[in-house]
């Protein structure tokens, strides 16, 4: 009887863990230190063809571009936002700027790697 419950009480654990840090619409989440924040979703999804190209020469290239423009941000700290939309298959969050600040209620686009899971 013992190691039935056993049983139950770890896969219970092990499941309930799997549910945290999920990317769903709504969560307040964290943004890891130092990615690129997008204004439009045009200048992320061409970022992430670069990215994955690996040529890291072009994608350096882009970036300055779009951080020069002011077309995208890249903030050093990690900053807390609530998800408003996720689409898996593109990798592309939108969210909006919770941490406290002149940015706070500011809305951006990211790729779902820059979010802590």
């Amino acid at each position: 009887m013992k190691a039935p419950l056993t049983a139950l009480l770890i896969l219970l654990t092990v499941s309930s863990g799997s549910f945290a840090g999920k990317i769903q619409k709504g969560v307040i989440m964290d943004v890891k230190p130092n990615s690129i924040w997008f204004d439009e979703v045009a200048d992320l999804t061409h970022w992430q063809a670069l990215k994955k190209t690996g040529n890291a020469t072009e994608l350096a290239s882009y970036q300055d571009a779009v951080l020069g423009r002011r077309d995208a941000w890249q903030f050093i700290y990690q900053l807390t936002v609530k998800i408003l939309s996720y689409t898996p298959a593109n990798h592309q969050v939108s969210v909006e700027m919770r941490t406290e600040g002149r940015y706070v209620g500011t809305k951006w686009v990211l790729d779902d790697s820059a979010i802590v899971q």
